[in-house]
């Protein structure tokens, strides 16, 4: 469906991620757009809100349980607003294929291999979405890191701040990516969307940059140490610290292909949100 001369293409969001809503929201302002945020009941009382509309479902972050009732919104979700929409693009993660070989990055078009019930549950929904009758889209990510809620950063810059002692996992690799940075992404593919794209399948993007949880922690604390009264205890522990349950590595190769959409480095990122976090803080003790 290409949008008419002079359309304007609704955006629609289902997210409980504030960090994440809010960083689509500017970015979609800074080009001219707006951004509809929903819960799944608005939408499914106002079907009329999903015409001509591009909806993101982003109801699950990585690393979030997939619920019965996740896996349920979705179907309704196709069933009762799908035909409607100009395309759908949800947000996975690597859980579903958790079970591949963990020395070399998955590609797009790797077989499902999924470990756990969430991890089932969450490649069925992919499946299910994809074999839907619409413009459908999956994009794989990372670990998400941001200035606010429950995130391996945020919680790293508290901890220290705190003086307490840290063990970190140094063996499970991954690549955090900065709410700002997926924003960048969806913001890119939204355009191009709006204007026709017909790219459906499956998409991975992470921040480039593959890195331990103790590695990140290591960088992290190197812009942090300026605001830091005395050096942090950390240590490499295997049962400690780390990236959400199977992350792992994902090439991007066909975002970039079929949008033109490149990879951006995650330590590009931690100068500002380390400071935003540190400045945070100390605005608190004022």
């Amino acid at each position: 469906m290409k949008a008419a001369v002079g359309e304007t293409v609704s955006v629609l969001l289902l997210c409980e991620d504030s960090a994440l809503a809010a960083a689509l929201q500017a970015q979609l302002n800074s080009r001219g757009r707006e951004l509809l945020q929903l819960k799944p009941s608005e939408l499914l009382a106002q079907p009329h809100l999903a015409d001509g509309a591009i909806l993101i479902n982003a109801l699950l972050t990585p690393g979030e349980p997939v619920t019965d009732a996740v896996v349920d919104i979705q179907a309704e979700l196709i069933s009762a607003v799908g035909p409607k929409l100009r395309c759908y693009l949800g947000l996975s993660d690597a859980r579903v294929v958790a079970a591949l070989d963990r020395e070399e990055p998955v590609a797009e078009n790797a077989t499902p291999a999924p470990q756990g019930q969430d991890a089932v549950r969450l490649a069925a929904m992919e499946e299910q979405l994809l074999s839907a009758p619409l413009q459908a889209l999956i994009l794989r990510t990372g670990p998400l890191i941001a200035t606010d809620g429950d995130n391996l950063l945020s919680a790293f810059i508290k901890a220290l701040k705190a003086g307490q002692a840290l063990g970190l996992d140094d063996s499970q690799q991954s690549a955090p990516t900065p709410v700002g940075d997926l924003a960048r992404v969806l913001s890119a593919m939204i355009d191009q969307l709006s204007c026709g794209a017909l790219c459906r399948g499956i998409y991975h993007y992470q921040s480039s940059g593959a890195t331990s949880a103790y590695a990140f922690a290591e960088v992290a604390y190197a812009h942090a140490g300026q605001y830091l009264a005395t050096p942090p205890d950390i240590s490499i522990d295997g049962d400690g610290w780390g990236w959400v349950t199977d992350s792992r590595v994902l090439r991007c190769e066909r975002l970039l292909r079929n949008f033109g959409i490149k990879q951006l480095a995650w330590r590009s990122w931690l100068p500002k949100m380390i400071k935003t976090l540190c400045e945070d803080d100390c605005d608190e003790r004022l």
